[in-house]
């Protein structure tokens, strides 16, 4: 004969209820700490003044969120004056191009194109568009971010008159994508956001001096002209974007 399962008491149940409430508390505190902690790096790292952007603007929206997560890292391993966001170059396809974030090093110029994206990603340095893929019916396609970032990089080398040796671009994409499906030579760098640090550190102990301190401030001055630009400017960005993907389609 089977035995009975023990009824669940009235004590269990408040014990559970009660342990459930800690940790949705807990979580809660976290969640208000983490924001808070946002709240004041985006306004003492200048992020608000060399994007343009609020801060709702861009804690809420998730491209902006990522690029002021990738800043946030980047700043931690350069002086913040040499550490630009939104910068928007002439461009080729478009009157300009934009660069999500750029730091400037002794040892070159770091050109970073930040992807805040979750789920499979499938692509080769070949195709025109990678694939986003959460299951199989929710797939998604988006620019080969390689060209993208090629873009910006040529934009660089002409905007500073240096030759494309004194570059190093690089794809990141959030901790939560999963990469095992990526197919590109070693000379393309692509990584998460979690491999960021070991990426620089590698570039500037192996590479060698590129700049000098006068360059370098020569260079962060151009770059100053080149952020926080208008919203028109955004705008007729975002507008010939679209045109160009509506054509590639």
């Amino acid at each position: 004969m089977a035995r009975r399962k023990p009824k669940t008491t009235s004590l269990e149940l408040f014990v559970t209820m009660v342990i459930s409430l800690c940790v949705a508390i807990i979580i809660l505190v976290i969640r208000l700490l983490l924001f808070l902690f946002d709240l004041i790096t985006f306004y003492t790292s200048k992020y608000k003044s060399k994007s343009g952007n609020s801060f709702f603007k861009t804690y809420f929206n998730k491209g902006n969120y990522g690029e002021f997560k990738l800043y946030k890292k980047m700043i931690r391993l350069f002086p913040k004056e040499r550490v630009f966001t939104n910068l928007y170059l002439e461009g080729h396809s478009t009157d300009e191009t934009e660069i999500d974030v750029l730091a400037i090093s002794p040892k070159g110029i770091y050109v970073l194109e930040m992807k805040n994206y979750s789920g499979y990603i499938y692509g080769s340095e070949k195709d025109k568009n990678w694939t986003q893929v959460f299951n199989r019916r929710r797939k998604y396609q988006f620019y080969n971010p390689l060209r993208q970032n090629y873009a910006h990089t040529k934009a660089v080398e002409q905007y500073l008159q240096i030759g494309v040796d004194q570059i190093h671009p690089a794809i990141v994409f959030s901790n939560s994508t999963k990469l095992q499906k990526i197919t590109v030579s070693d000379q393309h760098i692509i990584i998460k956001l979690s491999e960021l640090r070991r990426f620089v550190r590698k570039t500037e102990r192996t590479e060698s001096i590129k700049f000098n301190t006068e360059q370098m401030t020569r260079f962060a001055e151009k770059f100053i002209l080149k952020e926080n630009v208008s919203e028109e400017i955004k705008q007729r960005h975002i507008n010939q974007v679209k045109q160009l993907a509506q054509l590639n389609q």
